[in-house]
């Protein structure tokens, strides 16, 4: 595999000879008239550094919405929406608010918002270099059947298939080493406190939603203590239930060759990445 830091300097090094032969000539004749040297010498590097720097910010939103479209983030939107919208008739609030809250969530919650946060949050976690290698994985062919699979599981239609999968786990446990192994990606993708940390946005999120549409003397709060454990827990157990859904048909090597590549920087950081611009969004 080419290496991804050579790319990226090599790349930087060409924008920056290139962006030599975009400074308007005008400007470096108007600079020549009315500086000394040294400044004319600082001048032309500013142009330079702002030019190669252009450059490189434009590379890197290209490499960002790669990894959008590889990775399906959209489908988080609909997570989202579901974690926001109310279901009508089952909490004891009235009619006209249930659906104005409903209405707001479609509106703030737009695609375009969606696809800007995400991508803005990720541009912060992630370096050029990371997306890259990220690339490099979803376009693997072990990368391309985890991607495939996760989407598979998270179809609204295998919801049902999924909880009786996970209904039969204690009766028909998977293998302790296939179990151990599972468990050993959750850790290192730190997939419960992520999701706990997820959940909680989203709770405090609901609640400053509905103080705004309807104004309530209790403050929105957020999770306490023994809350906190106590989602933590579930989502242990949840998780793991899921995970050994999703990953059902992938032998033991490759779902070591997958734990593998979630020690990479590039994985953790996407990871946190997520989590941190879907808790902004709330």
């Amino acid at each position: 595999m080419t290496d991804v830091p050579d790319v990226v300097c090599r790349s930087l090094c060409l924008a920056g000879s290139l962006s030599l032969l975009q400074v308007p000539y005008h400007t470096i004749f108007y600079s020549a008239l009315t500086m000394d040297g040294k400044r004319l010498v600082i001048s032309l590097f500013a142009s330079v550094f702002f030019s190669a720097s252009a450059m490189a910010s434009a590379e890197k939103d290209l490499l960002l919405d790669r990894v959008y479209e590889q990775a399906g983030l959209e489908r988080q939107l609909d997570w989202v929406h579901d974690s926001m919208t109310l279901p009508p008739q089952r909490y004891a609030i009235p009619e006209p608010v249930v659906d104005t809250v409903n209405q707001v969530v479609k509106i703030r919650y737009s695609s375009d918002y969606f696809r800007t946060s995400m991508k803005s949050t990720l541009d912060e976690a992630m370096t050029m270099g990371e997306l890259a290698q990220l690339i490099d994985w979803f376009e693997s062919p072990l990368g391309q059947k985890v991607l495939s699979l996760e989407a598979e599981a998270n179809k609204p239609e295998n919801r049902e298939q999924m909880a009786a999968y996970i209904k039969k786990l204690s009766d028909t446990a998977p293998r302790q080493d296939r179990v151990l192994l599972i468990e050993e990606l959750m850790a290192t993708l730190d997939t419960v406190e992520l999701s706990t940390e997820l959940t909680a946005s989203a709770t405090l999120g609901a609640q400053r939603m509905l103080q705004e549409v309807m104004p309530v003397k209790q403050q929105p709060r957020e999770l306490s203590a023994d809350e906190w454990s106590h989602i933590q827990q579930q989502m242990m157990e949840k998780m793991l239930g899921i995970l050994l859904y999703t990953y059902r048909s992938l032998p033991d090597d490759e779902i070591q060759q997958y734990l593998d590549f979630a020690r990479e920087s590039a994985m953790q950081n996407f990871q946190r990445g997520q989590i941190q611009a879907l808790s902004r969004m709330f």
